[in-house]
């Protein structure tokens, strides 16, 4: 997944990377031009400190290797995301975009359709080799609130917060959220024979 990082003319800081349809799974059909991105991809713009997000659907397959200059086109073409898709978590609980600790909450605001409403899965691999699936998971089960579930062969990790705008993030962020759903609680290493629940118990996988 390349990732591109440029300056726009009003001087703030952008990352680009694209989302590609290898690693986006649609659970159902969408019947608007939403669906049309689950066959092309698209192209992820957002300023490093998270206030400005952007999306491209289509876009040019050679998009990472253009100018700067051409790099500022495209951002013009893309669709502003609301910030209210970005997060509506209280500021004080969300550390920078990307970090390990990113714990975003999860806000379902009514607003015109986006992505991220659709039923998607994205896979991702984990530093360790281990093929990761993440989607939300509606209607858990016991009847709790929705969650984003990541799944691994026979393992499953909930988290019950989580950034609205999962389905944007490029695989190192997923990576973060794992993280986040499965954390470390000390350096002990766990008894034999119990099953891997901590995100460092995964690196041998």
């Amino acid at each position: 997944m390349p990732v591109r990082e440029f300056v726009d003319t009003a001087g703030r800081t952008w990352r680009a990377w694209d989302i590609l349809p290898e690693a986006i799974h649609p659970r159902v059909k969408a019947e608007d031009y939403l669906a049309d991105c689950y066959e092309t991809g698209w192209v992820v713009f957002e300023t490093t400190d998270g206030r400005d997000k952007r999306r491209l659907c289509p876009f040019p397959k050679s998009w990472d290797r253009v100018s700067d200059a051409e790099l500022m086109k495209l951002l013009e073409r893309a669709e502003v995301v609301p910030p209210s898709r970005v997060t509506d978590a209280d500021p004080a609980l969300i550390p920078p975009p990307g970090s390990a600790a990113d714990g975003r909450a999860h806000f379902a605001a009514p607003a015109p359709p986006d992505l991220a409403d659709l039923e998607v899965v994205r896979t991702f691999r984990y530093p360790g080799g281990r093929l990761w699936s993440v989607r939300v998971i509606q209607r858990p089960e016991g009847g709790t609130a929705p969650l984003l579930r990541f799944s691994a062969a026979s393992r499953c990790i909930d988290l019950r917060q989580w950034p609205r705008d999962w389905a944007d993030y490029p695989d190192e962020r997923l990576v973060d959220l794992l993280r986040l759903a499965s954390p470390r609680h000390s350096d002990a290493p766990p008894p034999f024979g119990t099953p891997p629940r901590r995100y460092t118990d995964l690196r041998t996988h």
